[in-house]
This record gives C-alpha cells, sequence and structure tokens, in this order.
C-alpha cells in the first residue's frame, strides 16, 4: 500500500484549494518563513573553533530558498485539528506519496527529523572540508546543511508528525502573487472534514468527493476511544492504523464507537441502570442533599481548602 500523507486547511479555502479543474492547489513557503525562528541553527554545532565557524559560513553562505509545503503523516493530531483547521471545523486532504512523486519529478519528500543538536555528520563534513580542500568536500557540506535545513526540527514540534515536500524542478505558479502548488486530484485520495464541520462544508465536501472520486470522511472524538475516528457517508466507522485509514474490526453495538474485539460495548455503554443505582446509593452527596446540607458542606470544603478550619 502506498504512503499516505496530510494536509490540514480551514474551512473558508474548501473553494480555493479546488478552484482550478483537475487540480488542487496548496501554498508554498520558503524556509526563512518556517514556523520555528530556530529551525535553521541546527546547522553546525556553534562550539566548533572560530576558524571552523568562518569556514563553515565562507561555504554554506547564505542558503538557497526553494519552495516548500508541510504534511503531516497522521490525520488525526489533535493540535494540528486546533491550528490549522479551526478548531476541527476545517478540513484534511490525504494524499498517495507514489502519486505525488510520479506527477512531479525531481520533487523531495522526506519525513522531517526532530533533533535538539545538530547532525555530529554536518562537523565531520566541515573538517574534513577544512583540511583537504577539495571542492567535492565542500560541496559535500553543502548538500548535508541543505538536509538538515530542509528536512530537521526541534524535538517541541514532533507532535506535528511532519513531512515536507520541497520543489527542486520549479513546478510552483508565482504569477499569483504567492507561491501554489498545483497538484493533480488523481494524487489526492480522501477528505476528512473535522468533528465540528458546518452542515456547509458537510454537504460541499461531499459533492466535491463525489465529483472527483475521493474517500469522505468526518472526524468523530468520542466518550471511550482514546483517538480520534471516522465516519463515512455511509456511517461506516474507521481508525488511522499509523500508516492510512482503515475500517475499524468491531465497533460498539450501542454507539458505534470503535472497541477492541472481544467486547460489544464500550466502557461507558457498558453501564447499566443497575451500576447506576448502585453508585447513587453509595453517593454521600446525594444523601447531604436530600436534607439540604449540601450547599453548606462545600462551604466548609472551601473554607478548610483556604486553612480557615481543620
Amino acid at each position: 500500500m502506498s504512503e499516505k500523507i496530510y494536509k490540514y486547511f480551514s474551512a473558508d479555502v474548501l473553494n480555493l484549494v479546488f478552484k482550478k479543474d483537475e487540480f488542487c492547489s496548496v501554498k508554498c513557503s520558503y524556509p526563512k518563513d518556517y514556523n520555528d525562528p530556530f529551525e535553521l541553527f541546527l546547522g553546525v554545532d556553534l562550539s566548533v573553533s572560530t576558524e571552523l565557524l568562518a569556514t563553515y559560513r565562507e561555504i554554506v553562505q547564505e542558503l538557497p530558498q526553494t519552495p516548500t509545503t508541510c504534511f503531516s503523516k497522521s490525520p488525526i493530531v489533535t493540535p494540528m485539528w486546533a491550528h490549522y483547521a479551526n478548531n476541527h471545523s476545517g478540513f484534511v486532504l490525504e494524499f498517495d506519496v507514489d502519486e505525488l512523486r510520479e506527477s512531479f519529478e525531481g520533487i523531495a519528500i522526506r519525513d522531517v527529523m526532530y533533533k535538539d543538536n545538530p547532525d555530529k555528520k554536518i562537523e565531520s563534513h566541515l573538517e574534513r572540508f577544512a583540511v583537504t580542500m577539495k571542492p567535492r568536500h565542500a560541496v559535500w557540506l553543502q548538500d548535508a546543511v541543505l538536509v538538515e535545513a530542509y528536512f530537521s526540527k526541534h524535538t517541541a514540534w514532533s507532535y506535528e508528525q511532519e513531512c515536507r515536500l520541497v520543489d527542486n524542478g520549479d513546478y510552483v505558479d508565482k504569477s499569483s502573487g504567492m507561491q501554489i502548488l498545483h497538484i493533480p486530484t488523481s494524487c489526492v485520495s480522501s477528505i476528512i472534514v473535522g468533528k465540528s464541520a458546518s452542515e456547509l462544508l458537510i454537504q460541499s465536501s461531499k459533492s466535491l468527493a463525489e465529483k472527483i472520486g475521493l474517500e469522505w470522511y468526518q472526524g468523530i472524538i468520542g466518550k471511550s476511544h482514546a483517538f480520534p475516528f471516522f465516519k463515512n457517508r455511509s456511517d461506516n466507522i474507521f481508525n488511522f492504523d499509523g500508516e492510512s485509514i482503515v475500517l475499524a474490526d468491531q465497533t460498539c453495538n450501542a454507539c458505534s464507537e470503535p472497541v477492541d474485539t472481544d467486547v460489544e460495548l464500550c466502557a461507558w455503554c457498558s453501564i447499566t441502570e443497575n451500576h447506576e443505582n448502585i453508585a447513587a446509593m453509595a453517593n454521600p452527596l446525594r444523601l447531604l442533599d436530600h436534607v439540604g446540607e449540601l450547599e453548606n458542606y462545600f462551604k466548609i470544603v472551601a473554607e478548610i481548602r483556604r486553612g480557615g478550619k481543620k
């Protein structure tokens, strides 16, 4: 199965993303505009000698700025839904990596490496060049720094599970005042709307999915399942298995949330009326409320917390 990657969008750009017939248009940016201002600090260990640092700056100089667009390897990253998809009211597109590579010869698609310190290999390249002064060793140093600049990030951002596409083939359209990469819709396999998507987005995304042949899902955050999951237009339930969206092995017979394969009901739906009655009878706060002392009890507890009573 081909690798899948995901891009998060706000609800208001759906028509813009699919404005061009048979294409999906995504915005690209330069490394200097990345959302992590410390990202390019991972190039070389600044504790090397001043002479080596001067050599590094001379050989590397200013990094070439190549249009780049970012994806995630997962459609269930809650902070990504919050930051880039309007708190679960936007949508996510699923892309097929093999189709992307076939459509754009020469592009680089790689996972981001998360780290807190520069790669020691860059220091090794630098030291080798400082000794040999050979042009090929200078080029190797430049290449290593480019990979680090475009495909590494501090570990604080690891929750994004980021993957980047770098346009080394001059595919980006720069005529609109922005950098837009027009991706054939054959590269898009699914559209996923957020749990809080408006009815307008739900209906327009369903129509779009039907028109261009995409799978359609809506994200769900349940009561007992630890991760977001999805339903399709037929209300079948799907999970993300770490690589792709797959049909859930088993769902709760009552609420349809995914469950372990050896149970029929999720944790909450397993609670019976008898369980509820036993829990209510054992609840001392109900007794205090029955005798009219619950509010006074809360005041006493508050005073104890403030140190007013023992």
